[in-house]
């Protein structure tokens, strides 16, 4: 029996062999291709010169690591990408290409060099699920023709050079403190706003401001250990221009006795 660790086979020339629940067998007569078997035993006599080639069928994963590509605006930065799959079509994934797993890794890679190259290294950080979805789309057509269903394409890790990553981080920093000093601005633009139609009101209805007046005079005469004098003058009624009414004194003569 021969074993390839690397591709998930293994070759049986004689004897028993036994495919299970999770595999597919590829039955050959003088070289030639007989049919696939399903799971179960089967036994091959000696000297019939015949061999079952077995795959493995379960779901996968290709582990493409350590990727240095270019971003659209001409900086390096280093991938780590995985990519899983599983064997959809065993004869075609055996026959049209020397290794399936190899060549889903030279799509995988490929796919990823393209779609990185189109963007930016802000776009590549923020929408990392979009480039996922795109090299799954690239590559799934090309995985389809030989035999390969790929489930699921995720950038695990993008790596900046350190001095790439100090930068963006001092750009960020310094967006936030412009964002910072914005929201300042717009605050003390409506507390102004605020003070500007306060006057107006206080301008249009005099009588507000003679209301606030009286308001702080209770507020200070609630504290404890406050004395409030509130003279005549204070306490005349207010005219309706805001003006306070003058006192009439009125001289009654005296009656001729």
């Amino acid at each position: 029996m021969y074993w390839g660790y690397n591709t998930g086979q293994r070759e049986i020339k004689q004897g028993v062999a036994t495919i299970y629940e999770y595999e597919r067998g590829l039955l050959y007569a003088g070289g030639k291709l007989i049919r696939v078997l399903e799971a179960g035993r089967y036994r091959i006599w000696p000297f019939t010169h015949r061999r079952i080639v077995i795959v493995d069928t379960r779901r996968a994963a290709v582990q493409i690591a350590n990727q240095k590509l270019l971003t659209a605006d001409q900086i390096t930065v280093t991938l780590n990408i995985v990519a899983d799959y599983e064997i959809a079509d065993v004869e075609a994934a055996i026959h049209r290409v020397a290794s399936y797993s190899t060549q889903l890794y030279e799509d995988v890679q490929l796919a990823a060099r393209n779609s990185v190259g189109a963007v930016t290294v802000d776009a590549l950080l923020q929408e990392r699920d979009r480039l996922n979805a795109q090299i799954r789309e690239a590559v799934r057509a090309l995985a389809e023709s030989y035999g390969v269903r790929v489930l699921n394409v995720g950038i695990k890790d993008v790596i900046l050079a350190p001095k790439v990553r100090d930068l963006l981080m001092k750009e960020a920093e310094a967006k936030r403190v412009a964002q910072a000093m914005l929201i300042g601005a717009r605050e003390e633009v409506a507390a102004l706003r605020a003070l500007a139609n306060a006057a107006r009101l206080a301008e249009q209805h005099p009588h507000l401001m003679r209301l606030r007046e009286l308001d702080a005079v209770r507020a200070f005469a609630q504290a404890g250990g406050n004395t409030v004098v509130v003279g005549m003058g204070s306490a005349l009624p207010l005219t309706r221009n805001g003006e306070r009414a003058a006192q009439t004194v009125t001289e009654v003569e005296p009656e001729e006795s």
